[in-house]
């Protein structure tokens, strides 16, 4: 059995915590130090408490609280290949020492009595891969950051009890919103963000083959809102002849959550 807490989700910060009966992890920690203590107190948790850090890439969205973090407390920071290099980096740069762990694509890892395994994501970043995570009963998978669905990354869904997928932008939003034509045009290419409609074809095909729990993620501050990515879903499950209702879609929030998502 896992819990799992989006305590952010947003292009400004992300993190989340995922336990199982004797293993607290977070997944990025793309907010200040400060707000991922305030995080942890929201589901009555303290740093202290967490067992690893799972990092996704190298933005300053997914590991901004890190270098103090690192200097406070000594957790088992994971990252794939040059992903944990760029880390080490970056903080021996700053003379801060870390445990910083090197894992790689497709290789199983465990942290107590939680597996992880790391797969590919296309992102404009060194090393970038999303998690399965799971024990002997549940499994987890996280994906956020990609440009498109890999045939991996659909494998690595197809497996899971609970997908936590992107869902970026709205098309529409961002064709006509505020930003210049170079971010529009790096934001929908394939090393970029997940659009609803590319998210809604990967649940499509997920729901199809009997998934039915989702947790929709990284939603655009200025490019999208709950209401128009679940329209969007909506109207392609029901075009499959997928009736939404029996479909459980949740949407990370943008700002501080304590929202509680159990999967047994």
């Amino acid at each position: 059995m896992f819990n799992i807490h989006p305590l952010y989700s947003s292009s400004s910060g992300n993190m989340f915590h995922i336990a199982s009966s004797g293993t607290n992890i977070l997944i990025d920690v793309g907010v200040s130090y400060k707000a991922i203590n305030e995080g942890l107190k929201s589901i009555g948790l303290t740093i202290k408490d967490i067992d690893a850090i799972l990092i996704t890439h190298e933005h300053v969205d997914h590991i901004k609280g890190l270098p103090l973090l690192c200097r406070k407390n000594e957790i088992p920071i994971y990252a794939c290949g040059d992903t944990a290099k760029y880390l080490k980096d970056e903080l021996d740069s700053k003379n801060i020492s870390a445990n910083i762990i090197t894992v790689h694509y497709n290789s199983p890892f465990k942290i107590n009595d939680i597996k992880i395994c790391p797969f590919e994501t296309s992102h404009d970043a060194v090393m970038p891969c999303g998690y399965k995570i799971y024990d002997d009963t549940s499994c987890i998978t996280f994906a956020t950051d990609l440009g498109y669905i890999s045939n991996e990354v659909m494998d690595n869904l197809s497996d899971s009890d609970y997908t936590i997928l992107e869902s970026n932008y709205d098309e529409t939003m961002l064709d006509f919103g505020k930003y210049p034509y170079l971010l529009k045009r790096r934001i929908k290419g394939v090393t970029g963000h997940l659009s609803n409609e590319a998210c809604g074809q990967a649940l499509v095909s997920l729901a199809s083959n009997g998934h039915n729990r989702f947790l929709l993620a990284h939603l655009s501050e200025n490019n999208n809102t709950p209401d128009i990515a679940r329209q969007t879903i909506d109207s392609m499950l029901l075009q499959n002849g997928i009736d939404p209702n029996q479909i459980e879609i949740n949407f990370a929030s943008k700002t501080l959550s304590n929202e509680e998502y159990t999967i047994c």
